[in-house]
């Protein structure tokens, strides 16, 4: 069963004084179920998440206009089908995230990001280690035979004179 609230219910209810309440209903009618005439009017329990949203969006310093985004972005719009002054809830498109959700996908995407960069700047710094490696290699096999005599020829002359002293050791 549906609760309805006059205007003083819903201010007990949300702690928003009666000329507020009265204003917030005016000027954001569209997000408000209502029954009845004008002093017998009640509006449906929906109206104080509705009603605490805009008071909160006002205190953190948004203007109509702003709020107006975002109460659109947060509650179904209300239609007035003008058959004895009821109104019926018409669902608009709902948000896929809170603000709080955005704020924290902007965060992770931010570390993301962060990260993505130090990941490319050490994929840069390896591949050009790899060049350099495949460059040596590459100039290792074309000049093999140079190499490979220049390492004999030095491991020959190291051995030269030890073998010459070890002669002169015998013979003497």
């Amino acid at each position: 069963m549906d609760e309805w609230y006059t205007v003083g219910e819903l201010a007990e209810k949300t702690g928003i004084a009666e000329p507020t309440l009265r204003r917030y209903i005016t000027k954001f009618h569209l997000y408000f179920i209502s029954k009845g005439g004008n002093r017998a009017k009640k509006y449906k329990a929906t109206a104080i998440p509705v009603l605490v949203r805009i008071k909160a969006l006002y205190d953190a310093g948004y203007e109509t206009t702003g709020l107006t985004d975002v109460l659109r972005s947060e509650f179904p719009v209300v239609i007035n089908d003008n058959k004895h002054g009821e109104t019926e809830e018409i669902q608009s498109a709902r948000p896929l995230a809170t603000t709080e959700d955005v704020a924290e996908l902007k965060r992770v995407l931010t570390e993301v990001n962060q990260k993505l960069a130090k990941q490319e700047e050490f994929n840069t710094l390896l591949i050009q280690k790899l060049e350099d490696q495949n460059r040596f290699i590459k100039e290792s096999l074309e000049n093999k035979a140079p190499l490979f005599l220049e390492k004999k020829m030095d491991e020959e002359e190291a051995a030269k004179p030890v073998e010459e002293s070890k002669k002169g050791c015998f013979y003497s």
